[in-house]
């Protein structure tokens, strides 16, 4: 039996900010982005009859519903691909909460199908299967850091930055992202990221002007409904942080944290709030 096991690392934004919403429906934004240690592991084995997902952990979509689904599906289609595929997930990102895990097992899945079923696509192939399924997934197939621009699908790699620790807080609210952007309303934010400082820091591996540079336009708004997101950030913020901002269209509030020490003593911390999952772990770019 032909088998492949990969990793599908978790993503933070160290800034996103929103523009406008555009003509197609979907938001012109800019995000600067970076892959951290905390992982899914997808397994893919030519077994069962079509398409078959199999998840431990935290539930996921079934069925065109879950991104890694789609993906599969996709290249069957698109390449006409009459094998099977299993495809077993098991979730340490938590769903929902800002960090990218679907997106990051949509694109580890399209790495590892094209490579099982001896594809051969090309960089741009891969690139526009990756925006079809959404707009974060082309960014997983590199990780590391980037700049992002459009709906996210137009990606710019910059510099990963010296290993950092990282203390990821996660409030137990499931926020999702289509939710987010149809409620936001652009014109009433009143502190935005400032990208390409925040960019120029990053290409110079400057991990506290980093800190001070984060930000994210959908931080005030969700914490305006979820108190507990300016909760955690400001305790992270009292504990030897370069910084914090919620990730994505949140919950989840990440710290870059000056030591191990440091990322430990908040995590504690952050861990008293009810309801609230905490993850210590540090910058990452992989090698592919």
């Amino acid at each position: 039996m032909k088998e492949l096991r990969l990793n599908a690392y978790a993503k933070v934004n160290l800034g996103l900010n929103v523009l406008h919403k555009r003509d197609d429906g979907y938001h012109e934004v800019e995000a600067v982005l970076h892959t951290v240690a905390l992982y899914d592991v997808v397994v893919l084995r030519e077994a069962g009859d079509a398409i078959r997902i199999v998840a431990e952990g935290e539930p996921v979509p079934e069925g065109t519903a879950n991104l890694v689904f789609r993906a599969a599906q996709l290249l069957r289609e698109q390449y006409g691909i009459t094998r099977p595929v299993e495809i077993h997930l098991r979730k340490q990102i938590p769903v929902a909460a800002g960090l990218g895990g679907g997106s990051a097992d949509a694109a580890v899945t399209l790495l590892g199908l094209a490579q099982l079923w001896k594809l051969r696509l090309d960089g741009r192939e891969l690139r526009a299967a990756a925006a079809n399924l959404g707009s974060d997934v082309p960014f997983f197939l590199e990780g590391g850091s980037a700049l992002a621009r459009g709906r996210g699908e137009r990606v710019h790699p910059l510099p990963a930055l010296p290993a950092t620790w990282v203390v990821l807080a996660r409030p137990r609210i499931p926020i999702l992202t289509e939710w987010a952007y149809a409620q936001f309303q652009p014109h009433e934010v009143t502190r935005r990221p400032d990208i390409p400082a925040l960019v120029d820091a990053v290409r110079r591996g400057d991990v506290p002007a980093v800190g001070r540079l984060m930000g994210n336009v959908f931080e005030e708004f969700i914490a305006a409904r979820h108190p507990v997101v300016a909760e955690l950030k400001q305790r992270i913020l009292r504990g030897e942080a370069y910084g914090a901002c919620m990730t994505g269209t949140g919950p989840t509030v990440v710290g870059l944290m000056a030591n191990e020490a440091a990322a430990r003593r908040v995590a504690d911390d952050c861990g008293r709030v009810p309801d609230v999952d905490v993850f210590v772990t540090k910058t990452f770019a992989e090698e592919r």
